[in-house]
């Protein structure tokens, strides 16, 4: 059976946005191993919106950097400022669509969702006994649900509360990343 590898936000933003070179250089292997074949790449439909929310958030911040407005200053025109909220987005929606789309579709990486019984089931054990928020649950429960065979974030507070459940990647810890280079990348 071929293995699926399932992706986090912040490892697709990672390799989007190029911020952190040795989880790049991971997800560009899985790529290569994915359009041979080798792998199954897949994320979830909230990975997804996440991803273009997240996207937007990075171009507002960015200009916002750029015309040299502070800290505070951003987060409250992030928060508060709809009409430049919208005006920064529409200038940057065609290069943040195109940019998705080429990773997303163009690589052919699945898209999952949930199917009802057994994904409520999923998520309420998720909520209540890991303590995970909504929106963390839903993406671990698709990816458990689709049977992934790995679950690759950075985010450890995350991964550390699902470890048991799904062979998880924390690829911002060194170890972790060199571990999942060593035992999957190597075996495939």
């Amino acid at each position: 059976m071929i293995q699926m590898v399932f992706l986090d936000t912040d490892v697709i933003l990672d390799y989007l946005e190029n911020r952190n070179q040795e989880v790049r250089d991971i997800v560009a292997q899985l790529l290569f191993f994915h359009n041979k074949g080798k792998i199954i790449l897949a994320t979830s439909v909230l990975n997804l919106a996440e991803l273009i929310d997240k996207e937007f958030e990075i171009h507002f911040i960015g200009w916002c950097l750029k015309e040299r407005f502070s800290y505070d200053e951003t987060i409250s025109k992030l928060h508060r400022d709809e009409r430049l909220y919208r005006e920064i987005s529409e200038k940057n929606r065609k290069g943040i669509e195109s940019r998705i789309e080429k990773f997303i579709f163009e690589n052919n990486i699945q898209i999952l969702s949930l199917s009802e019984i057994e994904g409520y089931e999923e998520l309420c054990n998720l909520i209540y006994k890991r303590n995970l928020r909504s929106q963390d649950a839903f993406i671990v429960a698709t990816a458990i649900q689709n049977k992934a065979t790995y679950f690759l974030s950075n985010d450890s507070n995350l991964t550390g509360r699902i470890g048991d459940l799904i062979d998880t990647y924390n690829l911002r810890d060194k170890n972790l990343r060199e571990s999942f280079r060593k035992n999957v990348l190597e075996a495939i």
